[in-house]
């Protein structure tokens, strides 16, 4: 107790706090630097891997650049994201209205210039106070760049390090009041601390820390270097997982939708319905590679949903039994029809609504779509899988896409049908009539001919006809003479022979050859053309003499007040319009049933040569 009251104890004790803070300040200053400058460098290693990873998502999203940068740096803290052009232009960034700008404004022409010229730099610029880093996979492609702010990062480290030490130097001044050894002890875990971050620093997330042997302060320091490592290694490991799902999923909604355009573009190009349903099938099943892929097409009185096509063995044995649904809610398709709405099945044997079919005792998850076309069901789209929880929502938006665009293509492919069958119909009753009407026209004038040579042109009246242009006539085809020389080519309207052209060559002149001959007869359908417009031009010059024809006798008959005198001038209308056919009026007596003929009072038979 005296010595501790002397001055020499005084001075010991002095001198002994003296030299204990000389390690004190030493190991201060020591740390601050190590923590410093492993934490910088830490820092430098997660932007590295941060523009790494928006590199990659850049390249996946071609186009959406600005989209990308801005959804990395919503799940990063204090984080700015920009890609440069080989210009020194903002092509996207954090901070949107900064594209177009150039980036010399922000970072400094020397620091732009050096990040150019590489394809990847990690730097601390020191005058600005930022931590960048920048990565390309190729010199000519644009630079992705990554900066976040040295004072934003380190000034919690400080903080904490701060504390730290100042308890740190707390305890070692209450220690070097017991032991000055002491404080060499305890610089041991301090050692271990660093070791630990330099390994940190290094990459190495595998290395560990024995939380248990610190205790106080180094016990706090060790927790939260541990709880630092794993946050990172769970940091970096979340960022690549998301990248690689969002990357993923992405990918797949992108094939998906291309596959949708394919066959939606595919099945647009079919008029003919079966071709339509069936080669839609086998392209779905192409692009989407499912278990089972069928279309169902209401009947005509929205009943049943009746199998149309399908890709799959038991969708084929399905249609040789004529399979189909009643549209109802006891199966996903009639559901589906009923209720003009998608239905999904995860899991087959748990929906109540599933319909189990032995032809397809794969199937673990289904999917029914309606086919709606201006608010009208046309039929089902059903897909399914031999893998349960096969389908998503975004899976039934994707092939919704698909199933309205084979809707459209099934209404025009019936509407092409209809159009076709109707036209058809009339180029028959038309073709018909055509027919009956040149028969007519034949059996009814003397034949026609002329013959033209170098000479000039002159009707022929001969009744006999050559064997080639007999044999023409028979067959409707194409007749070449032994000779080589004269062909005869038969003139067709609507299929029936009206006549024929004999063409015949000089002795001296070549053989007909095949391009002669089709030339031949392209001038002979053009000839049937006009041979059929000149005889509805007679038609119709027929119809109007008739038409006036009878309006000038309706307006005769009309003059006339008596009934003998109406019956007289039509009478003799009728008999001079139709030359030397004999007209005959009669009016019947109603009353008494009988027939008469009298005089000028009206009941009279009137007849006129």
């Amino acid at each position: 107790m005296t010595r501790s009251r002397s001055p020499l104890a005084w001075r010991l004790m002095l001198w002994l706090v003296l030299f204990s803070l000389v390690p004190l300040v030493i190991v201060y200053l020591f740390m601050q630097q190590q923590v410093r400058q492993t934490f910088l460098d830490r820092q430098l290693e997660i932007i590295a891997s941060q523009v790494r990873v928006y590199s990659a998502r850049l390249a996946a999203a071609p186009g959406d650049e600005q989209n990308t940068t801005v959804a990395i740096a919503n799940i990063t803290d204090n984080t700015v994201f920009f890609l440069i052009g080989g210009n020194g232009k903002y092509i996207a960034h954090t901070d949107p209205n900064k594209v177009g700008s150039f980036a010399n404004d922000d970072l400094g022409f020397s620091t732009t210039k050096l990040l150019l010229a590489r394809e990847s730099l990690e730097t601390i610029d020191n005058e600005k106070g930022v931590i960048i880093a920048s990565y390309r996979r190729n010199i000519t492609d644009p630079l992705a760049v990554t900066i976040v702010s040295v004072d934003t990062l380190q000034s919690p480290v400080e903080n904490l390090t701060n504390n730290l030490l100042t308890r740190v130097a707390v305890g070692l001044l209450i220690l070097t009041l017991a032991a000055g050894a002491f404080l060499l002890y305890q610089m041991s875990p301090s050692y271990q601390l660093a070791e630990f971050a330099r390994q940190l620093g290094k990459k190495n997330f595998l290395a560990t820390l024995d939380v248990s042997k610190f205790k106080g302060e180094h016990g706090v320091v060790a927790r939260s270097l541990m709880d630092l490592s794993t946050d990172i290694q769970g940091m970096v490991a979340e960022l690549e997982q998301n990248v690689i799902d969002r990357t993923h999923e992405l990918e797949t909604r992108a094939t998906q939708l291309k596959a949708a355009a394919d066959v939606g573009k595919a099945a647009a190009s079919v008029r003919n319905l079966s071709e339509l349903l069936q080669q839609t099938t086998n392209l779905i099943n192409d692009r989407f590679k499912y278990y089972h892929v069928g279309i169902f097409l209401l009947d005509d009185r929205k009943e049943y949903a009746v199998l149309s096509a399908s890709n799959s063995e038991g969708g084929r044995r399905m249609l040789e039994k004529n399979h189909k649904l009643r549209v109802n809610e006891k199966s996903i398709v009639g559901y589906s029809a009923q209720n003009l709405d998608a239905r999904i099945a995860l899991d087959v044997g748990q929906d109540a609504v599933y319909f189990d079919n032995p032809d397809l005792p794969n199937t673990r998850s289904e999917m029914a779509l309606p086919l709606v076309v201006s608010g009208q069901i046309l039929g089902v789209l059903d897909v399914q899988s031999t893998e349960p929880s096969a389908f998503s929502q975004e899976d039934v938006a994707t092939l919704q896409i698909l199933a309205d665009q084979i809707a459209i293509a099934i209404q025009n492919a019936n509407l092409f049908a209809e159009t076709e069958k109707a036209l058809q119909a009339s180029r028959d009753v038309y073709g018909d009539i055509s027919r009956e009407a040149w028969k007519k026209v034949i059996n009814t004038q003397p034949r026609i001919g002329y013959i033209s040579t170098p000479a000039g042109t002159s009707p022929t009246h001969s009744e006999s006809l050559e064997p080639n242009l007999t044999k023409s006539f028979e067959t409707g085809k194409v007749v070449t003479a032994n000779d080589g020389l004269t062909i005869t080519v038969p003139i067709k309207v609507r299929g029936q022979v009206i006549g024929g052209i004999r063409l015949k060559k000089s002795d001296i002149s070549d053989a007909w050859t095949q391009e002669e001959t089709t030339l031949a007869v392209t001038l002979s359908d053009q000839l049937s053309g006009a041979l059929e417009s000149a005889r509805l031009y007679r038609e119709s010059q027929q119809r109007a003499v008739r038409e006036t024809l009878v309006s000038d006798i309706s307006a005769r008959i009309s003059s006339a007040s008596r009934v003998d005198a109406i019956l007289r001038e039509t009478v003799q209308e009728l008999g001079q319009t139709f030359g030397n056919a004999t007209v005959s009026f009669q009016i019947l007596d109603q009353l008494n049933g009988q027939n008469q003929e009298s005089g000028p009072d009206g009941s009279a038979n009137r007849e006129t040569a």
